[in-house]
This record gives C-alpha cells, structure tokens and sequence, in this order.
C-alpha cells in the first residue's frame, strides 16, 4: 500500500476530524494574514550576492553620505497653474498651503520656492514648480502614502494640477499595482473562469465547487505561511500574485485528478472508501510526484541573487506544498463525506457525464487523430 493511499484511507475513515483540523489551520491563517502579513513584504528589489554593481553602491554611499533628515530628499511634487504663472497670489496660497500640510503629515523636509528663492524649482514658462521632499530614516511607502493623498486633494482642486513621484512613491504604486492585478486578474477573471470550466467539465455544481474550495483553502494557508517566513526574510509584494496564480492552478488541478478518478471507480461500482482508495493510488500518487518535481523545479530560481525572483519561488513552493497536503488529506476527507453527492445539482446536457461511464466523443476523437 502506498503512503497516498494510507494517507486517503486514513483521512475517509475520519473525515470529520480531518475537517476539524483543517478548519483550526484556517483559522489560525486568518489570525496569522491579519496580524503578520503586512509586515512580512516590502516593495524594494535588492541584489543578494556580491556584485559588481553592489559594491558600486557602496562605495558610492561610502563618497557621498546620505543627507541629514534637515536636508533628505527622496520625492518631488510638481504643482502646475493651469491659467496663470508661479508669481499668481492664488497659486503661492495653494503651494505654500500644501508644503505646511506635507510637513503636518511626515515629511521631515520640504523645500519650495517661495521660501528658497531657488528659480531651478520653477519651469522655463513660470506655470509650475517643485516641492523637495525628503520622510527622513523613517520613511517608507506606508509613511509617504498621507502624503500622496494630499497632493491627489490639491489635484483636484480647479485650476491646478499636482502630481508626486519618488522613492516611497514608486513603492507605494507597485504595491498598489500588485493589489489591483490581483482583484482583476486571479479574483475577477481567474477565480470565476475556474468555475465554470469546472462546472462544464464536471457537469455537476457540487463536483466543481469542490477544486474550487480545497484551492482557496490552500491558498490561505499558504498566506500564512508567507507571512511567517516573511518575518526571517522580507519577501516580495508580488509574492501574493504569484502564491494566488499558483494556487488556483495546482489546488484545482490536483483535486481535478483525484475527483476525476473517484467518480470514475463509483461509476464502476467500487465502494465508496474502496473508491477513495483507489484514486489515491493512482491519481494521488501522479499528484504527490508531479508536486514535488514542481517544487524542486521552483527551488532553482531560490538560487537567483535577486529578492523578487525569490520570493515568487518562495510563494510558489509554499502554496505548492499546502496544495499536495490538502489534495492528499483534505480531499479525500470531503469526497468521504460527500460520496455520491458530489454529482449533485447537475447541469442540463452537461450532467449526463456526472454519471456516465462512457468514454466522452469528442476528446475521444481528438486523442485519436493524434494518435495517428
């Protein structure tokens, strides 16, 4: 008997207490998710190993030191009248008014014109100028965000335009990059393209709700563990994108596999946990294999001296693991407790293949024109 098998049997004999401890380690996710995995990733990408370029940096830092927090600069606000010129009453308001609020809201420096005289803060026609911003030792893309919303308010104001960019900035933008690419790209249009190609694969509600559910599943888990290595070793925003993609991917496909063979052995009359069995033997064990060459394959990229490089390995091998877990426990758990009831609410015209033993006529004759 193979460890997938003793694994399958184990898990469809105690359904219910694999599903307890499955519900304890969501639990526990969520706690970790809310309370550590913020802190766990950063926006900068850094080279690891000793590089030409490295050391260039450093002997850089090394000739020139950084600024006192007095003197910082890191971000630059451009503010531009749209009807007048930099000498306008109404205009010097506006600036004079938004350097005292950047100050209010963090910034350690603000450098502008009208308190400098400096005529390189003004543009060659007199219509805009510059605000020099520095956020000191302390700052960082959570810091420089309050003072992005300011700006964005004075943007909006009629008559003049402002916009900011910089160090924290640009970090703040990717890691808002990253949290819109993941709405629209794995919870708007992957996610619901999942389900209903599972539903029109598996012909059953039930039966395609199930590699829906034991992804997300490990999907949370597998945040949590990020969360959790991100405390030793800051990883990646883009760690997030690239452990949902994965997850999506491996969790449905593993209990595709399984799922698939399952209904295929009741078809032919096996008992339920003889059925169970099976599958585990078969398709758990193509999963449990196919899993780990997926692993060592994402292990090569860890050797890569970059940070975010890393770190989507770092994310694809965590959500890979927890997926071959729950494929290998979970599952088997569900479908002990589901039974036949996973064909259930079946589809009209798609439904027939919930229960049909034949062989489905047209993969049948794609596989056999390649065949030939």
């Amino acid at each position: 008997m193979s460890m997938t098998e003793r694994a399958a049997r184990l898990s469809s004999r105690h359904p219910w207490r694999v599903v307890a401890v499955w519900l304890a380690v969501l639990v526990a996710a969520v706690g970790t998710i809310g309370t550590s995995l913020e802190s766990a990733l950063e926006g900068e990408i850094a080279i690891t190993s000793e590089t030409e370029s490295k050391r260039a940096e450093q002997l850089f830092a090394e000739g020139f030191p950084p600024a006192p927090a007095e003197k910082d600069v890191t971000e630059v606000v451009v503010i531009r009248s749209e009807s007048g010129s930099v000498d306008d009453a109404v205009f010097e308001e506006h600036v004079q008014e938004l350097a005292d609020e950047l100050r209010q809201a963090g910034a350690t420096n603000v450098v502008s014109f009208y308190a400098s005289g400096d005529d390189g803060l003004v543009s060659a026609d007199r219509d805009a100028t510059e605000l020099l911003v520095g956020l000191g030792p302390d700052g960082d893309e959570e810091a420089v965000k309050p003072l992005v919303a300011l700006v964005q308010a004075l943007d909006d104001e009629p008559g003049v335009a402002a916009a900011m960019t910089g160090e924290w900035t640009s970090d703040a933008d990717f890691s808002q990059l990253s949290q819109d690419d993941l709405r629209t790209g794995e919870l708007f249009f992957g996610g619901p393209a999942a389900l209903v190609i599972l539903l029109l694969v598996f012909g059953a509600v039930v039966a395609g709700l199930v590699p829906l559910a034991v992804a997300i599943v490990s999907i949370v888990a597998a945040l949590a563990l990020t969360a959790l290595v991100g405390q030793a070793f800051p990883l990646s925003i883009f760690t997030i994108n690239m452990l949902t993609g994965m997850g999506l991917a491996l969790g449905i496909d593993y209990s595709l596999f399984i799922l698939s063979r399952f209904r295929e052995e009741r078809a032919e009359g096996r008992e339920k946990l003889d059925a169970i069995a099976a599958a585990a033997s078969t398709a758990s064990r193509a999963v449990l294999f196919s899993g780990i060459a997926f692993v060592l394959a994402m292990t090569g990229m860890l050797l890569v001296p970059s940070t975010i490089l890393r770190s989507l390995a770092a994310g694809a091998i965590l959500v890979a693991i927890v997926s071959i877990v729950a494929a290998l426990t979970l599952l088997p758990a569900v479908l002990s407790l589901l039974g036949d009831r996973v064909n259930a609410l079946r589809i009209p015209y798609f439904g027939r293949a919930a229960v049909s033993q034949s062989e489905s006529p047209f993969w049948s004759r794609i596989v056999r024109a390649v065949m030939r």
